[in-house]
């Protein structure tokens, strides 16, 4: 029961062009409009930590994935990848999308908790694109959540040890 949720995937599910831009777009969109905010605010601290979390958040992305020990879903049960699928690595586990939910989340809650719950739900629908899409399997999100988390209370640590 429990592997067959943490490895559920859709059935012919359709392409559905909102979700699409969720699940491909949404958190970009936020990465890039906090990176534009943290300068416009002159928020240079924020800026820095911001990017740091991010680069090592795209560090453990690239080595899990590269040990993953499953294949992306649509490997694995046969069907061929979406035409719009390209250059992405052949490892499932760990989200990057997940983890950087996290920090996006955790970035917004700081700076505006009204943005934070306004954005939340177009978080939520990026994470479950992926697995829908046929990109992650669930657990692969629940794992880069937890290394999402993880990143985020380590620099918590690091930046209040100074």
């Amino acid at each position: 029961m429990i592997k067959t949720l943490f490895f559920w995937q859709p059935v012919n599910f359709g392409f559905v062009p909102i979700l699409f831009f969720f699940s491909h777009w949404f958190l970009w969109l936020l990465v890039f409009g906090l990176l534009g905010y943290f300068l416009l605010k002159k928020k240079y601290r924020q800026l820095f930590w911001f990017l740091i979390i991010l680069a090592v958040s795209e560090i453990v992305e690239v080595i899990g994935k590269r040990f993953s020990p499953w294949p992306r879903p649509f490997y694995t049960n046969g069907s061929v990848p979406p035409n719009w699928f390209a250059g992405y690595s052949h490892g499932s586990f760990p989200s990057g999308h997940g983890m950087r939910s996290v920090i996006l989340l955790y970035f917004l809650w700081v700076e505006n908790k009204k943005l934070f719950w306004f954005l939340l739900p177009g978080v939520i629908l990026a994470d479950v694109g992926r697995v829908l899409f046929g990109l992650h399997y669930p657990i692969d999100i629940i794992g880069g959540l937890i290394f999402g988390l993880a990143i985020v209370c380590t620099s918590r640590k690091i930046k209040n040890a100074d």
